[in-house]
This record gives structure tokens, C-alpha cells and sequence, in this order.
């Protein structure tokens, strides 16, 4: 054992005996005489290995955990303990101090670790005092030269808090940029809403969204005063500018993929559903099959029908049909065992009581499922038996249809009709060509006639007077139109076909 180890040794020994020993005068100077021995021996030996040691421009070894690092001269009241003081920490502001351990610099104990560059260097020269290892001579820690301002003004020290310095304006600079970044995505995100309120705007109308979008936002950038989305558009790079064909197409699929979303949501909730589907062929002659169902809505208890798709189909028969229907549900996760009611026009395919849609839907799933016949369909044969029994009306309708594809099937005619209406002041009214297979359409058809019906006489007799290979066609239709009995028909069907018309979309 080194004699300052013994010094050290004998000096706490003896401070316990001068704590217990109070009453005992005579014994406490003694011990106190030995301890100034200790002390003068111990800073002479020190002197002597400052002395011999050559001088260095490196930090001095600084070793603040030892007792005997204090002046020679001391008083007989730093021979009492002294603990850590709460103005330590007002005076040093890195120092922190924690019961039952410690001090320690706060700045260098975050930065120094093994990992750091000179780590080795002043673990050697501080024994870890303040960093890695807790300061606990507080006798030693006051004053201009005691351990607390030696650290503060140690290299050591000044380079921890250089780097935290650096570290506090990368983070800085770090949030700053988020902030931006933040507020960039918020700007974003709104003139996003704006273009997606553009393309609902045309998606909502049924307007040709692939060529009015880029214009309806090219005239909404224009319109806009505070000039946010005319910047959005000019910040945007070449590559995703957002007013392309494809972005408006991504915008449709997402949109109806969430109101897809929602409907089947509520569909699933519902305890029963039915099932309503009808084919027919679109006008490039494809034949697609449509499929509704109606279900109660469980948040306003009211019956709902809603639309699923619209597929092509290969065959009109039964059983294609059904394996449509069932194989489309079941890829939507709709539980099949809620079909309570099937609805299908009166056809054969769809009513047969043995291998229509309807009676394999009951073979398969349940015995009690209804089939409803459509109550639309129903009208609609009640009109064309009540026709067949009433041949001028048959023919008025007839005449009625082939004026209107006479008008409209030739541009001249039309252009003709149109300026003969603005001639009269007439408002300009489009001539609606009534369904095939759909007598209720009658109604808006009759209505347009009997509005613009000055016009069409005089469009008709210009075209007769022309002598040219249409005039026969329009001189039939002109005398068919200055019929008595087709004028008084026209008024007396108008009225029906409206209230049967109101009666069709009620049921």
C-alpha cells in the first residue's frame, strides 16, 4: 500500500474517532495534531511529483474524487464533513446531483463513451470524475480553485459542450425543416382536395372527364384569386403535374372503390337482402347483366336499393346467369344465406318455376325464397295488351316514333328544325326518341311534341315542298301530324302516360 493510500486511510479513521469523540478535548487535539502531520507530509509529496514531472500542453491530471487534492491550507473547519449544497447547481448549471451517489456533469457524461476519441485520455487523467465516475468530495468542490470551476475550465469539459452546442443547431435546423416539410404536405393535401373536388364535380355530372379535366383546372387555377393552385402547379415537376388523363382515371377507380366500400358495409350489416338482376344489350351488342340489392339500412331503418355491377355475360341462359350472380356476391364477402326475395322481369329465364334464376337460387340456398316479379315489367305488359286493343293509338305512337328519328337522323333536318324554333322564338327543345322496349318513355316524348309542335309542321313542309327523295316521308308524316284524331290522341295520352310514369317509379 503507497503512503498516500495509507494517509488517506488513517485520515478517515481518524475523522470518525474526532466525530465520536466530542466530549474528549485533550483526545480530539491530538488527532488533530496528527492530522496537519498528515496533511504538510502528503502536500510536500505532492509538490516533489509536480516538480519532477515534465511540463505538458495536454490537460494537467485532475483527480477531484481524492481528498488530499486541497491546499495546505486548511482551517480546522474543513476538517468537518461538508455535503453537497443546492448553490452548486445555481453557480454550475451542468451539475446535477443524485442521493446516495453523486455529482455529475450532465454535458459530459451524455458525450463521453468509450466510443469517443480520447475517451482513454480523460478517463486517465479525471479518474472518470464528473463523466463516467460520481464526484463526491464536496469538501473540495468550492471556490476559484476548487473542483467544480477546475472542471468547468478543463478542455475535457469544453469540448462536451462544444458538441452539444453542435448538436443543438443540427436539431434546429432539423425541426425547421420538418416544420417546412410539415407545412408543404398540409398545402399539399388541400390543393389535393381541390383537384379531387374537380373530378367528383365531372364524375358527379357524367361529363367526359378525360377531356374537361386538364381544362376545368387550368379555368379553376385562373379563377383563383389567392393563386395557391396555380403555384401548386408550377412547384409540381413535369412528371407529376396531376392534371393528366391517368390521374383523373386513379381518381374515378379510388372513389368508387370507397363508395363500393361503404355499400357493401351496409349490406353486410343488413339481417336479409334480395337480390334484383336483369339482362339486356348495350349498343355495341354486348349482352350485360345488372345486379341490384335492396336491404334495410341499419342506421335509418329504411329499405335501400343500391347498385353492384354491371358484367358481360356470354349466354341469356338460367344457369350462366346464376353462376354470375352467385360467383359476383361471393367475391363481395356477401353472406348468400340472407337472400330472402328475388326480383326478375316476368322472362322465362329469370321466372321459370323449375330452372329459372329464381328457382335455382330456392334449389340451392333456401325453399323460402320468394320470387317478385318486377312490378315496372308488370305496367309495361299491361300497356302493350291495352294498345293491341286500340289500333289508332298503336299508330299514333308508331308515327310518333318515326318523326322523331326523321328529325333527328339527318343533321340538315335537324339544323333546319332548329332554326325555324329560333325564327318563332320557340325555346330550343331536343327531340327525345322513345325506348323499345320501355312505354313509359312515351311520356317525355309526347310532352316535347306537343311543345314544339308549330315547328315541326313548318319543318315538315318545308322539307315536302323540296321535291327531293325525302319529301314523301316528310309529306306522310305532316299529313299523319294535321290529323284531327292524332292531335286530340296526343292530348289525351300525355296526361296517362304521366301519371303512369309517376306509378312506375313509385313501385
Amino acid at each position: 500500500m503507497s503512503s498516500a493510500q495509507k494517509s488517506l486511510t488513517l485520515y478517515f479513521k481518524r475523522k470518525a474517532i474526532v466525530e465520536e469523540s466530542d466530549n474528549n478535548l485533550a483526545k480530539k487535539n491530538k488527532l488533530n495534531d496528527n492530522l496537519n502531520n498528515i496533511l504538510n507530509d502528503n502536500v510536500t509529496t505532492t509538490q516533489t511529483i509536480s516538480n519532477t514531472e515534465p511540463s505538458r500542453d495536454t490537460q494537467p491530471n485532475i483527480n477531484e474524487n481524492c481528498p488530499l487534492s486541497t491546499t495546505a491550507n486548511t482551517t480546522a473547519n474543513d476538517n468537518k464533513k461538508r455535503r453537497y449544497q443546492k448553490w452548486y447547481s445555481d453557480n454550475y448549471k451542468w451539475l446535477i446531483h443524485e442521493p446516495n451517489q453523486g455529482g455529475f456533469c450532465r454535458i459530459c457524461r451524455d458525450y463521453w463513451k468509450p466510443t469517443i476519441p480520447f475517451y482513454s485520455e480523460m478517463n486517465a487523467r479525471t479518474k472518470g470524475a464528473f463523466a463516467t465516475q460520481p464526484f463526491i468530495n464536496w469538501k473540495a468542490a468550492p471556490g476559484p480553485n476548487g473542483s467544480l470551476e477546475k472542471h468547468q475550465q478543463s478542455s475535457y469539459h469544453k469540448t462536451a459542450v462544444q458538441n452539444l452546442s453542435y448538436r443543438q443547431q443540427e436539431g434546429s435546423v432539423i425541426e425547421q425543416l420538418l416544420n417546412v416539410s410539415e407545412l408543404e404536405r398540409q398545402e399539399n393535401r388541400q390543393r389535393f382536395g381541390d383537384l379531387l373536388d374537380a373530378a367528383y364535380f365531372l364524375f358527379k355530372h357524367e361529363l367526359p372527364h378525360t377531356t374537361l379535366y386538364s381544362s376545368l383546372l387550368e379555368l379553376l387555377a385562373k379563377t383563383d384569386h389567392s393563386k395557391k393552385l396555380s403555384s401548386f402547379f408550377d412547384k409540381c415537376q413535369k412528371n407529376a403535374s396531376y392534371d393528366s388523363t391517368t390521374t383523373v382515371t386513379e381518381l374515378l377507380q379510388a372513389i368508387s372503390e370507397i363508395i363500393d366500400e361503404q355499400i357493401l358495409r351496409k349490406i353486410r350489416e343488413s339481417r336479409v337482402i334480395s337480390i334484383m338482376a336483369d339482362e339486356g344489350t348495350d349498343i355495341n351488342r354486348h349482352q350485360n347483366l345488372s345486379i341490384c340489392i335492396r336491404y334495410c339500412n341499419q342506421d335509418t331503418g329504411e329499405p335501400t336499393e343500391s347498385f353492384i355491377s354491371l358484367l358481360k355475360i356470354k349466354d341469356k341462359d338460367a344457369q350462366t346467369i346464376f353462376d354470375t350472380i352467385v360467383k359476383e356476391l361471393e367475391a363481395k364477402h356477401i353472406d348468400m344465406t340472407k337472400i330472402r326475395f328475388t326480383g326478375f322481369d316476368g322472362a322465362s329465364v329469370f321466372s321459370g318455376e323449375f330452372n329459372g334464376v329464381s328457382a335455382k337460387f330456392r334449389q340451392i340456398y333456401s325453399d323460402s325464397i320468394l320470387f317478385i316479379h318486377c312490378r315496372g315489367h308488370i305496367l309495361q305488359l299491361c300497356l302493350l295488351d291495352a294498345c293491341e286493343h286500340i289500333p289508332e293509338v298503336e299508330e299514333c305512337l308508331s308515327t310518333l316514333k318515326s318523326l322523331i328519328s326523321f328529325i333527328n337522323r339527318s343533321s340538315i333536318r335537324l339544323a333546319r328544325f332548329n332554326d325555324i324554333q329560333a325564327l318563332l322564338q320557340c325555346p330550343q327543345i331536343k327531340l327525345i326518341r322513345p325506348g323499345d322496349t320501355r312505354w313509359l318513355s312515351y311520356f317525355r316524348s309526347i310532352s316535347v311534341i306537343l311543345r314544339c309542335y308549330e315547328p315541326l309542321m313548318i319543318t315538315l313542309e318545308h322539307i315536302s315542298n323540296e321535291r327531293d327523295e325525302e319529301s314523301p316521308t316528310a309529306a306522310g308524316l305532316l299529313s299523319i301530324l294535321e290529323n284531327q284524331l292524332t292531335i286530340f290522341l296526343l292530348h289525351s295520352l300525355e296526361p296517362i302516360f304521366e301519371a303512369l310514369s309517376i306509378l312506375s317509379k313509385s313501385i
